[in-house]
């Protein structure tokens, strides 16, 4: 296990800058989610921190030791691809071996650490299969315990579950939740899904275009996106441009006719903002309920239903207020009729036009 240091790293392909020179540490026994879309850097940075692209300018260190000029397989720090990359050529126990084979460990190690690896993530059964013979969620699992089974002092994974469908994705976060925890081990994931960066990463770093946005804890970055972009990117839908009235904790935004608290306390008097709302902070009051002093009124403009989720959207003077709730909280709601809704002040982002925050 060791920290992970980079420091002012940064890349240029073919005349076009895909990284500015950025800095991330990661402590100890970490687990860290890189999010961003596609062509924001992330794969970029893990393949350079892995010693599969050299950088332009700035260095990195594992466990206190410059790595920077390093080759692969001197940095020993385990890779899961997006693809497995498994030899189709090998038994499943063979695949897990081959790095310790490498490195001349003999064989009865070998096979007995493999084995190991294999009992670790559910497939002590399975050595002698070919890959062939093994699901998308099992594949993965064997190039997981192939990267563990050197004994890595970081651990590196490229969307290891963008191939997945759904019910399979599902395990597998549990299961490098378990891992991780049972292992200890220092862990830098890409991913372009914010939920699987939240619910996996105790620290998330996001990027775009090679800057990155907001470096943080996940709850500190749904609670208080650093900027329009973040929101956006965690699922805050722009209601438009509004204006602050008051300051401080008494602050409110006036936007569409409506007047709206925030929990912000960055905000100030007569400020021109861009305003977004997360869904799931907007409820609709039930209307045998009494109203609360900040409720709005609106139109129930539609409503759709994803198996235990709906989603709907409201029409209040110019706004479009869109609501994500349980199912059995839609079942009494008619579209076309008049509800009263609140929107939570920790939903509501407003940020002054153009703002950033520098990279971390």
């Amino acid at each position: 296990m060791a920290e992970l240091t980079v420091s002012r790293v940064a890349k240029t392909f073919n005349g076009t800058r895909v990284l500015e020179p950025l800095d991330l540490t990661v402590g100890d026994g970490r687990f860290c989610c890189m999010l961003g879309s596609s062509g924001s850097g992330k794969s970029t940075l893990l393949r350079i921190i892995a010693g599969l692209e050299d950088p332009d300018a700035g260095s990195i260190q594992v466990g206190g030791r410059d790595v920077t000029r390093l080759s692969v397989e001197r940095r020993n720090i385990g890779f899961v691809f997006q693809n497995y990359a498994l030899f189709p050529h090998l038994s499943v126990l063979s695949n897990v071996m081959y790095g310790l084979r490498a490195r001349r460990t003999p064989r009865a190690a070998a096979r007995r650490k493999a084995g190991e690896m294999l009992d670790l993530v559910g497939l002590g059964d399975f050595g002698g299969r070919s890959p062939a013979q093994l699901s998308g969620g099992q594949q993965q699992r064997v190039a997981l315990a192939r990267a563990l089974v050197t004994s890595p002092d970081l651990l590196l994974l490229d969307e290891p579950l963008s191939a997945l469908d759904k019910k399979i994705r599902g395990e597998m976060q549990r299961e490098l939740k378990r891992i991780h925890r049972e292992t200890g081990l220092t862990t830098v994931m890409v991913t372009h899904d914010q939920e699987e960066a939240m619910d996996l990463g105790d620290q998330v770093m996001m990027l775009d275009h090679g800057v990155v946005q907001q470096n943080d804890t996940p709850e500190s970055m749904y609670r208080a996106p650093g900027n329009r972009f973040v929101a956006q990117f965690l699922g805050g839908q722009l209601l438009g441009t509004g204006v602050v009235r008051g300051s401080g904790a008494a602050a409110r935004v006036e936007i569409g006719g409506l007047t709206l608290a925030s929990s912000q306390d960055d905000l100030l008097d007569g400020d021109p903002v861009e305003v977004l709302v997360m869904a799931e902070r907007v409820r609709i009051v039930p209307a045998e309920a009494p109203a609360p002093a900040h409720a709005a009124t609106g139109v129930l403009s539609t409503i759709d239903f994803y198996g235990p989720f709906a989603r709907a959207e409201i029409a209040a003077g110019d706004l479009r207020i869109p609501v994500t709730m349980l199912s059995q909280e839609a079942d009494a709601l008619v579209a076309g009729r008049q509800v009263q809704f609140v929107i939570a002040p920790e939903g509501l982002h407003a940020f002054p036009d153009a703002r950033v925050i520098p990279s971390q």
